[in-house]
């Protein structure tokens, strides 16, 4: 993997001139940024040889900084985040008008031959990938890409960033943390964050903490509805929805919700059917204790019947939603009553 890859470079003090870092992941993007700069820039050096622009950036001022010779150091460090290059537009081929082909090609012939004294690292959210560009550095230097982390590592996490405050948490209660995020480790430092303050002295923490401070995701939520359901609760199931529906959550995100746990819970159900212990089927499919623990309980209660069926009924509802005879909040509430 190339994260890995990196890794080692850093590890060994052995950096590639031009990097291109993407993904969902702030943290892990601004971790690594951080840990470039700190064998490249010294403090006492820092405002000299560290370049940072944000926002659309045109490839001839990203030459410009590049080119510039580094002052009181060997090296110097350019972070360039969201410019905008990474991006194909409707219609202009990888290039656009001739003048925007010529500044591409350019800023890619450039990066075939960068100063030995510059490090260059592109930052963005989403790249398209059939860009020249994307291929230029690809050859020439080095793309990693940062996803949210699984939810398993997210656990061990948490009970490690826990432990560098002295506190101690079990897994149950560090995956409801996560559950209750939306994997994002900058999210999870700020809810960590909550938490200690919240304990003082305490190093012992507990659901019952998280539960007090901790707003409770949307994910969170689709476990509650879910497990009204599982109880013949409809009524209660609905509220859940209400409740949604006032904090604005998009409608369109909790059908697709509640149809993936749907499809969770029912195939559970055949691997419980066929004799896999709870533990094995947990771990077939990645699922972090507190999950687990909620969706074990739920399937228990709900008929392997009543889960193909509205499997089967979330696709007529899909139907009906796509040539405009029903909205997404109709389609759920006529989900919700048909497990009832």
């Amino acid at each position: 993997m190339s994260i890995d890859i990196l890794k080692k470079q850093i590890k060994e003090n052995k950096l590639q001139n031009i990097y291109l870092f993407h993904g969902a992941e702030e943290y892990l993007i601004k971790y690594y940024i951080n840990a470039v700069q700190s064998l490249i820039v010294s403090e006492e050096n820092s405002e000299l040889n560290y370049i940072f622009f944000d926002g659309k950036t045109e490839e001839a001022a990203i030459i410009a900084n590049c080119e510039t010779m580094p002052i009181f150091s060997d090296k110097k460090l350019v972070v360039i985040k969201n410019s905008g290059l990474f991006k194909a537009r409707k219609g202009d081929n990888d290039g656009g008008s001739s003048g925007k082909k010529a500044a591409k090609d350019t800023f890619s012939a450039y990066l075939e031959n960068m100063p030995p004294y510059t490090c260059l690292i592109m930052v963005e959210t989403a790249i398209d990938k059939r860009l020249k560009l994307v291929g230029t550095i690809k050859k020439y230097g080095l793309i990693v890409e940062f996803d949210f982390q699984k939810p398993a590592d997210l656990v061990k996490w948490v009970t490690k960033v826990f432990g560098s405050y002295k506190k101690s948490i079990d897994r149950m209660a560090a995956s409801y943390l996560v559950e209750n995020s939306d994997y994002s480790m900058t999210e999870l430092l700020n809810e960590i964050e909550k938490v200690v303050n919240f304990v003082g002295q305490r190093s012992e923490i507990v659901i019952k903490d998280i539960e007090e401070v901790c707003s409770k995701s949307i994910k969170s939520r689709i476990f509650d509805l879910t497990d009204a359901i599982s109880e013949g609760n409809i009524s209660k199931a609905l509220n859940f929805l209400n409740d949604m529906a006032a904090l604005k959550e998009p409608m369109q995100k909790v059908l697709f919700m509640i149809i993936r746990q749907i499809r969770m819970l029912y195939r559970i159900k055949l691997m419980r059917q066929k004799g896999m212990r709870e533990d094995l089927v947990s771990k077939q499919l990645g699922l972090t204790p507190y999950v687990a623990s909620k969706v074990m309980n739920i399937s228990k209660s709900l008929d392997i019947s009543v889960l193909e069926g509205a499997m089967y009924y979330s696709l007529e509802l899909d139907e009906a939603i796509k040539t405009g005879r029903i909205s997404d909040r109709v389609a759920i509430e006529l989900l919700i009553a048909s497990m009832g």
